[in-house]
């Protein structure tokens, strides 16, 4: 996988925690619950629930953030593509997707509670579930420690075989969200390879 592009992927995604939680995420677009944007290479559904901005929109992907209810809650969901090296069987896919996520958590700023991955025959192509809870040390904007839950899946794309995508749906607050995961599976359900 290209590290690099991996990162980009990490620091985005926790920019958008920070940007979710600013007066800045009202200058996004506002998307209507589950509204679909059709791509030729992959179709990105929003998360199906009210508040949500599309804040960023390109060739590399799509992010959806918006903000909790409780104070310094915010919430992500986006669609990433990426470089990714080939390998030759689900357990050298796994270990690169575990291996790379791994080396781009930043130790002086998370404390890893839970991190786990799992090689996934869900999909007709090669994909690994991911799921963690880190404690972000330094969230971006804000004072004091949060916590920040991530349900993501990573797939090897079935027709741009040297092309990943990643679909990662967040929680940040002072405590666990308890609808996440059922929040995370339908947003990553929701996005698709057409005709794949």
């Amino acid at each position: 996988m290209n590290r690099k592009l991996l990162f980009f992927v990490s620091v985005f995604f926790l920019g958008l925690q920070g940007y979710a939680g600013t007066a800045q995420a009202q200058k996004g677009v506002t998307v209507t619950p589950g509204q679909s944007f059709f791509g030729g290479h992959i179709n990105v559904t929003a998360p199906n629930s009210d508040g949500w901005q599309l804040v960023q929109s390109s060739g590399s992907g799509m992010a959806f953030a918006k903000r909790g209810q409780a104070a310094n809650e915010s919430f992500a969901a986006q669609v990433l593509m990426f470089s990714l090296a080939p390998t030759d069987t689900p357990q050298e896919f796994e270990a690169l997707i575990k291996i790379s996520a791994a080396k781009d958590t930043d130790p002086s700023r998370f404390d890893v509670h839970k991190m786990h991955f799992e090689y996934s025959n869900e999909r007709s192509y090669p994909c690994v579930r991911y799921r963690s809870v880190v404690q972000d040390k330094a969230p971006q904007g804000l004072t004091g420690a949060l916590l920040l839950e991530s349900d993501g899946l990573y797939c090897r794309h079935p027709v741009r075989q040297e092309t990943g995508f990643a679909i990662i749906y967040s929680h940040r607050g002072e405590s666990l969200y308890a609808n996440s995961r059922v929040e995370a599976e339908s947003f990553i359900l929701s996005v698709q390879v057409p005709g794949k």
